[in-house]
């Protein structure tokens, strides 16, 4: 199946990579503004063209589909122009940058039959998928919170805030985890550079569930750290991306509310058992993702786990949150 990949940034080449190591899909585009980049990409096909101009494979028919790999404020238009043109879209996380932009895009692929994917990359690690399996068991308990770090000295970016740049992951693997919608965002941001969008910024998710999460997000750290807490009422698991092997730590501890007859009080017994280091088959994700990619063009009945409605939720919230910074803080009922 013959495909183009937009945008040559930081997220192309690890696309091109992978797209030249996947049986089901041949490159025949790699198309970005800047000639000087598409001459620093290696191709393992030399009959790929290298193009400066989207029209090439938009004209092109016996292209199938478009990865899009640009600034989040193109993904739209890019996406827009290439189902318009019959093409099936793989695009960078998020999907756009407003909910009425990815429910155009959604309505546009529905109307034409055709796949929109969005890059949750997350959402096909091992951890995350291992993290998903051990937290539906009865022997995990309820779930009652959600903690996360996510830091690192980064690349400030221009059109987009860290919200959108790295909350976005923590967003995404939350609804995947979750079986319901967070019912309130608040958020405080802060922005160390007047012509730079935030920087920092703490948001926290309420649910019905009694269920919270909490999500630290900034692009000035000194050190880089990913690790995540999922709190359990029988078992928690401590998440660190950053380990090379054992990534996943799971705590066979938790708490038991016991209510007392005729008392508003509770008692609280707590529960504490083995530790244990789960063994994870090490898949490349953005491979996992490609290739589910492929069954949603291949398969109608094929349900992914980042279409484009998943990919609208992600953004309705990080839409919420950023609603919330400006008000200070102040809960947004979504």
């Amino acid at each position: 199946m013959n495909v183009g990949i937009v945008g040559i940034g930081y997220w192309g080449p690890n696309l091109v990579r992978n797209l030249n190591e996947n049986k089901e899909f041949k490159i025949k585009y790699i198309c970005d503004l800047s000639r000087a980049k598409l001459n620093k990409i290696n191709l393992a096909d030399n009959e790929a063209i290298k193009t400066t101009n989207i029209k090439d494979l938009l004209l092109d028919k016996n292209l199938a589909a478009v990865f899009i790999a640009t600034p989040v404020n193109t993904h739209f238009k890019l996406a827009k122009l290439c189902l318009k043109a019959n093409k099936h879209v793989f695009v960078e996380k998020p999907l756009s940058d407003s909910k009425q932009n990815c429910t155009a895009l959604i309505e546009l692929a529905k109307k034409k039959s055709l796949s929109l994917f969005v890059d949750h990359t997350f959402l096909y690690t091992p951890a995350v998928m291992k993290i998903k399996k051990i937290s539906q068991k009865k022997d995990f308990g309820n779930l009652i919170y959600y903690d996360s770090t996510r830091i690192n000295l980064g690349l400030i970016q221009d059109d987009i805030n860290v919200l959108w740049d790295l909350a976005v992951h923590d967003i995404s693997i939350l609804n995947y985890l979750c079986n319901e919608k967070p019912e309130k965002v608040s958020c405080v941001g802060h922005k160390y550079i007047p012509s730079k969008p935030e920087t920092a910024a703490y948001l926290t998710l309420k649910y019905r569930s009694n269920f919270i999460a909490h999500i630290n997000v900034n692009w000035l750290s000194p050190v880089k750290i990913r690790k995540t807490i999922l709190g359990g009422s029988k078992k928690m698991i401590v998440y660190n991306d950053l380990e090379p092997s054992d990534k996943l730590t799971i705590y066979n501890k938790g708490i038991d509310v016991i209510k007392k007859e005729k008392s508003t009080t509770n008692l609280i017994k707590y529960k504490v058992g083995d530790t244990i280091v789960p063994s994870l088959k090490m898949k490349e994700a953005l491979s996992q993702a490609i290739s589910d990619f492929y069954q949603t063009i291949v398969n109608k009945k094929f349900k992914s786990k980042s279409n484009g409605t998943k990919g609208l939720e992600v953004v309705e919230i990080l839409e919420a949150a950023t609603k919330s910074m400006k008000l200070e803080g102040k809960s947004i009922i979504i």
